[in-house]
């Protein structure tokens, strides 16, 4: 029988976009020859409509494919990882409703709380290691897909939308457990997000959350009154411009 799964671990994000990203990236002091360089692509099936409007099947079903590949150092030694992410996370069966790991895949159920209105949504997300460029899921992958009556039919198809440019740090602040990630997404249509997160206890979410927008004023950067899911304001863009 399906049920909810429950999540122990919460990641709290906070995003910037346009001239905020810029601010806080400035803010920060960041240099991206010091951060970790990556190549994002995402898949789905856009469709347009007469007006222009575009919509992402998989992304409304709360499905998101992701690939990313290191982008420095020789080809042959970059590293690739592609990750199924279910957000909302639906009703699973008892095998899928804990984090499980095996051989090159690691499969987690954790808390999401974007800001500004930190609104928990569980996601699951299983990551594999290596691949093609394209897009190759693993058996692994298809059957959590399968589980959430995702069927062969929503994955025909698919269209490529990248990259996006992305630069990753980790970053020791004394006000906040564990390393704080900071990561920039760039595309070549000029869209800008900056997105700074940390992971906690799901019972600690809530003061982590308030120590995390405490510790970005302490830095002369005011947190967002709006908040902006970066990867569907991003897949949604690539997608218009796959259509031009």
């Amino acid at each position: 029988m399906a049920e909810s799964p429950a999540a122990t671990a919460a990641e709290i994000k906070i995003s910037f976009a346009g001239a905020e990203a810029k601010a806080a990236f400035d803010a920060l002091e960041l240099d991206r020859d010091e951060g970790s360089r990556r190549a994002i692509h995402f898949w789905d099936r856009p469709q347009w409509a007469a007006d222009g409007t575009v919509t992402l099947p998989l992304l409304h079903q709360g499905v998101i494919l992701r690939r990313r590949r290191d982008d420095e150092g020789p080809a042959s030694e970059r590293e690739t990882d592609l990750t199924v992410k279910l957000r909302p996370c639906p009703a699973l069966p008892a095998p899928w409703r804990e984090d499980r790991e095996g051989d090159g895949w690691d499969f987690k159920i954790e808390q999401d709380r974007t800001g500004p209105e930190f609104a928990p949504t569980v996601s699951a997300s299983l990551e594999a290691e290596g691949g093609p460029p394209e897009l190759l899921l693993i058996e692994q992958q298809r059957e959590l897909l399968r589980v959430a009556e995702v069927t062969e039919a929503d994955l025909a198809d698919l269209t490529a939308l990248g990259p996006v440019h992305a630069v990753k740090w980790k970053e020791d602040w004394d006000e906040l457990p564990g390393k704080v990630a900071i990561e920039e997404w760039r595309t070549d249509n000029g869209l800008r997000f900056l997105e700074v997160s940390v992971r906690s206890d799901v019972a600690d979410a809530a003061e982590v959350q308030s120590r995390l927008e405490q510790a970005l004023r302490d830095r002369d950067i005011t947190p967002p009154p709006f908040g902006e899911r970066k990867t569907e304001a991003v897949m949604t863009a690539l997608a218009r411009d796959a259509h031009l």
